[in-house]
């Protein structure tokens, strides 16, 4: 019934009323010995009756207009090919419906006929017409959607075994032992190339949710090659997952945990003077450990006694204890009980730089000069720091830096600083400037 009939109807009541108390008030007036006529039966008979006759004009006349209505009615997919299901998102179609008022009125969802027809379709998506039917006495002026969205696919089934996942702490000093699934298996089902596409199933075991016997009911969800993340069977409504819980037990045990670090020693004293350390290899590099994982955290290597190497004058190689100098009581060394260590010596070297070096022409034609700038250049030579020290406080270097200008027929170029005369101990580490520019003397 439309809000306007509402008014009406609640007007023309009250306007009854009105007349109704008037028709008391005025027998009230005209009362007098012996009953009124307007108190009589047949007077209040005939009121009635002409209110009832009012109320039905008016109802009669107003259920004849033509009105509008929403119905909400469920979608049929019919005629689906054997051996495929579909995934359908539209599951209602909503109808604004046109007649009379009185007959719009007594409309159901039931009455209303909305199909969309499967036959002879193969696997794949399409966007079908929804058939339509209402009662006759009805006009069907719009619809949403306007088609349905519909994808056919081999509906097939896979059975795969759950893997438990423990999520949160374990109780202080325990380590999960094992986790029992029961069931430890389940079918999902769904479209055939989603299905293929399941890469697992897991179980969420919530450590902090656990009862007193260790146990919970963890739900079963879905990992997929094209999630990176775990995903529910809620989440995913093309794929489906039986049964959606297992029940999980865990079991605790003392944390004992291994762990391998690598192994380590130093030295103690100097060498013999002129000779430095280059290397100090330990053999084994890395040992294993185990014992309780806080005390097996703490330890970032093996460091073992240190060995002195006053005045050595050669490589040694020894063995020692693999028996760290301090070791938490909680942690024990597995493995073998002794290392090799390999201390390989070098000569100390020392560098030194000489300034303002003179430069020296070879190679020039008999007859013809050559200019040289800058006349001098910085040489920085090392060596072994004995030789270097048996230098002394000289400025002289223990080599000649010489130009060679064979060969050449322009008056003017650059050319490199060469070394000559250089002692096998010592190495050129830099010559500054590199280069220097030469430039023919005119006769």
């Amino acid at each position: 019934m439309s809000d306007n009939r509402k008014r009406i109807e609640a007007y023309i009541i009250k306007k009854l009323q009105a007349v109704n108390g008037r028709i008391v008030g005025l027998s009230n007036k005209l009362n007098y010995k012996g009953d009124s006529v307007f108190q009589s039966k047949v007077f209040l008979v005939g009121v009635s009756v002409f209110i009832s006759v009012l109320l039905w004009a008016f109802v009669a006349l107003d259920g004849n207009s033509d009105a509008a209505r929403t119905v909400s009615a469920d979608i049929k997919y019919i005629n689906l090919p054997r051996g495929f299901s579909i995934y359908a998102p539209a599951k209602k179609a909503e109808l604004k419906l046109v007649g009379k008022i009185n007959m719009l009125s007594s409309v159901q969802p039931s009455d209303i006929v909305a199909e969309v027809d499967l036959a002879n379709l193969q696997p794949g998506k399409y966007n079908l017409p929804i058939r339509l039917e209402a009662p006759s006495f009805a006009r069907i002026r719009s619809w949403q959607p306007s088609v349905a969205e519909v994808e056919i696919y081999r509906h097939v089934e896979r059975t795969l075994t759950i893997t438990p996942k423990t999520e949160g702490t374990a109780p202080e000093g325990m380590v999960v032992s094992s986790v029992k699934l029961d069931p430890d298996s389940a079918v999902i089902s769904g479209p055939e190339n989603d299905v293929l596409a399941v890469q697992g199933l897991e179980a969420a075991v919530q450590l902090d949710k656990l009862d007193a016997d260790g146990k919970m009911k963890a739900q079963v969800i879905i990992r997929t090659a094209a999630e990176t993340q775990l995903v529910g069977p809620s989440q995913n409504s093309r794929l489906s997952v039986s049964p959606t819980e297992t029940n999980a037990a865990v079991a605790f045990e003392n944390e004992i945990v291994g762990e391998r670090i690598p192994v380590k020693v130093s030295v103690v004293g100097q060498p013999q003077e002129g000779l430095q350390v280059e290397s100090i290899k330990v053999i084994p590099d890395s040992v294993s450990i185990r014992g309780r994982s806080t005390a097996v955290k703490k330890m970032q290597s093996l460091v073992l006694p240190p060995v002195d190497i006053s005045g050595l004058d050669q490589n040694i190689q020894l063995m020692i204890p693999m028996q760290p100098a301090e070791i938490d009581p909680d942690v024990e060394i597995t493995g073998t009980d002794r290392a090799r260590v390999e201390i390989r010596l070098s000569k100390k070297m020392s560098a030194k730089t000489f300034t303002n070096v003179p430069l020296i022409v070879e190679g020039a034609e008999p007859g013809k000069e050559w200019k040289v700038s800058p006349h001098g250049v910085s040489i920085t030579i090392e060596g072994p720091q004995l030789a270097i020290d048996s230098l002394g406080g000289s400025s002289s270097a223990p080599c000649e830096l010489y130009i060679d200008v064979s060969n050449i027929v322009t008056k003017q170029m650059e050319l490199p600083v060469l070394v000559k005369n250089l002692k096998k101990e010592f190495q050129v580490v830099q010559i500054e400037p590199e280069q220097v520019l030469v430039t023919a003397v005119d006769d």
